[in-house]
């Protein structure tokens, strides 16, 4: 009777271990990355950087306001290299053409306020493209 619960439990502690190292390879893949999706579109370029939507982040909030992500990528005029990446979540006010970053490389910007863009071209462009369907 020890013999045979010796070699149950044997089975069964072999059993485990295959279970135990089929679960690890499954779970340990490298290849595959987690986060979100982002679907880019070029809104506007200037010597200076390049301005980009997420066009699948676009919330209505209601009133004219909307909040959508973009990304900012500052470019060195002298180069025309890559020298910076933001992403902003930002609130637009479709009815004032204003806009406020809430966030800022996901650092919330709780003092965040109401602004006009003053002829920047990337941000009017953001505000334009950001609200035509609005």
């Amino acid at each position: 009777m020890l013999k045979t619960n010796q070699i149950i439990k044997n089975k069964f502690d072999y059993f485990l271990k295959i279970l135990v190292l089929i679960l690890i390879i499954s779970f340990n893949r490298t290849t595959i990355v987690y986060g979100a999706n982002n679907n880019w579109i070029e809104v506007s370029k200037t010597p200076a950087g390049i301005q980009y939507l997420d066009v699948d982040s676009l919330i209505i909030k209601g009133k004219g306001i909307i909040e959508i992500t973009t990304k900012y990528l500052k470019i060195d005029p002298a180069s025309s290299k890559e020298i910076e990446e933001n992403i902003y979540l930002m609130k637009i006010n479709c009815l004032t053409n204003k806009f406020k970053d809430i966030s800022v490389n996901s650092k919330n910007n709780l003092n965040a306020k109401w602004e006009a863009s003053n002829g920047d071209k990337l941000l009017d462009d953001v505000i334009l493209n950001s609200c035509k369907n609005v």
